[in-house]
């Protein structure tokens, strides 16, 4: 039988792992590459080699890697004020012959700008402490200032900075694909709402 003082202690437990997870939600996780000869490694070159121009990347970028669907790269070219989405047919984990479809959408630089300035918060309020736990999913990785910074979180709840964050790749990845920059444009609020939200994370002393 427990006890008066175990159970306040499970409580406690159970009050901190839900605080945590909840906090999980609200930040992304900063990952970086792991420079290591394992598949995994690997499979991230080839991600980055497949859909991202290999890294040589003008700003901010982002990919959308499901467990067993085709994984998709989007990144933003200055030259031409354009975000390029490429899509693989298959899983690039389990099929080594996957087709990769590219599509290209021109976006006024002020919406750049925005996108870039989102990404930067969320990118720059993530914390260890974020580390998403699961297998099956979706995991969405950001990539800001060339790729230079990257940070990413897991299938994340609704209603959460994070899923409010997956909504928004979503979106810009469909508008990519359908070439509709009116699509993109009217995220312009939601952007700019989840942007402070991300910011309102920053510690107090960098503020």
């Amino acid at each position: 039988m427990l006890t008066k003082r175990t159970l306040y202690f499970l409580l406690i437990i159970l009050g901190l792992s839900f605080s945590i997870e909840t906090n999980a939600q609200s930040r992304l996780y900063p990952k970086g590459r792991d420079h290591s000869k394992n598949s995994l490694s690997r499979y991230y070159a080839r991600v980055d080699s497949l859909l991202l121009n290999n890294r040589n990347l003008d700003d901010f970028a982002f990919t959308i890697r499901g467990s067993f669907t085709g994984e998709q790269g989007c990144y933003y070219s200055t030259k031409n004020s354009e975000l390029v989405l490429k899509i693989a047919n298959k899983n690039l984990w389990y099929s080594r012959k996957s087709k990769i479809d590219e599509y290209r959408c021109k976006i006024s630089r002020s919406s750049a700008k925005l996108l870039d300035e989102l990404f930067t918060a969320a990118v720059f309020s993530s914390s260890f402490l974020a580390q998403p736990n699961g297998l099956d999913g979706v995991t969405y990785e950001i990539l800001v200032n060339g790729g230079y910074y990257t940070a990413e979180c897991w299938s994340p709840r609704k209603g959460t900075n994070c899923h409010k964050l997956v909504e928004i790749l979503e979106e810009v990845a469909s508008a990519t694909k359908n070439n509709d920059q009116a699509a993109i444009e009217n995220q312009v609020t939601k952007i700019k709402e989840l942007t402070e939200e991300f910011k309102k994370l920053y510690p107090e002393d960098v503020k």
